[in-house]
């Protein structure tokens, strides 16, 4: 059964006071499994619990989501994505459904220290490693993806990039490109990867400069050393919204998250 979110930022700690009751008391009107769950602070509990805001924390800067299972899981986020957007800022409106480079705009505190651009692709077929890898080349860099496919390769074969349970980060510098990039490309059937950890289902593309700026490196460590953080990897994975997912791996990109 699918899991709906709700992604929202905290920008004001006051209304944690003010939220709880109402959100638990719309939690007990639906069928379905209601949590929320602080990715910042990797703390979450169920919504119907009288002191679930208080247990999770709702810390000015927190990245947040409302996560449901069950028959009125969508009905569910529905209607309180409007009792959280009284509140606090909620990631997906006024933004199309397809990766966008104006999030950081819009919202600040998800802008990545240097400009950087976002691709996102959903396979419809099963997907070999190398089709996938040459897909996230296809949507990263359309004018030579010859070339990237082939950095993308040789990376594999040095070791691995299969870098934590049904997520896959191939990570390589290519010339041609002076922007930090981030492609992704989601599967619901397990691809191959080579790899002792199984299947992955996510398959995260960073691509740098050869001659990355201060900015660019710190912006790929803290994404690639946040990505091994549970809290990340496991709201990555269940997170089916693309914008959502966006969400989090540019805060994942803005600073390191503590453990």
């Amino acid at each position: 059964m699918n899991e709906y979110q709700i992604s929202f930022l905290v920008d004001n700690t006051l209304s944690r006071s003010r939220i709880g009751k109402p959100l638990r008391y719309l939690a007990k009107k639906f069928k379905c499994s209601l949590r929320i769950i602080n990715i910042t602070q990797n703390r979450s509990a169920p919504l119907n619990n009288s002191m679930a805001v208080m247990q999770v924390g709702l810390i000015k800067g927190d990245l947040c989501q409302i996560a449901a299972i069950g028959i009125d899981a969508e009905l569910a986020c529905f209607v309180l994505k409007a009792v959280i957007s009284e509140h606090y800022t909620v990631i997906g409106p006024q933004i199309a459904h397809h990766c966008s480079n104006d999030i950081g705009k819009r919202l600040p505190q998800l802008a990545t220290p240097c400009h950087s651009c976002w691709y996102y692709a959903k396979a419809h077929t099963v997907l070999t490693k190398f089709e996938c890898l040459k897909g996230l080349a296809q949507l990263i860099y359309p004018e030579c993806t010859d070339e990237l496919l082939l950095a993308f390769v040789k990376r594999e074969e040095r070791s691995s990039t299969h870098i934590t349970q049904g997520i896959a980060m191939p990570h390589v510098m290519f010339a041609p490109i002076d922007w930090v990039a981030v492609g992704v490309i989601r599967s619901d059937t397990p691809i191959d990867w080579d790899s002792p950890l199984g299947g992955v289902h996510l398959a995260i593309a960073l691509v740098l400069p050869t001659n990355p700026s201060r900015e660019q490196i710190i912006t790929a460590t803290n994404l690639t050393r946040n990505m091994l953080a549970e809290p990340i990897a496991e709201r990555l994975l269940s997170t089916r919204n693309r914008i959502d997912l966006q969400a989090l791996l540019m805060y994942a990109s803005v600073d390191l998250i503590p453990r």
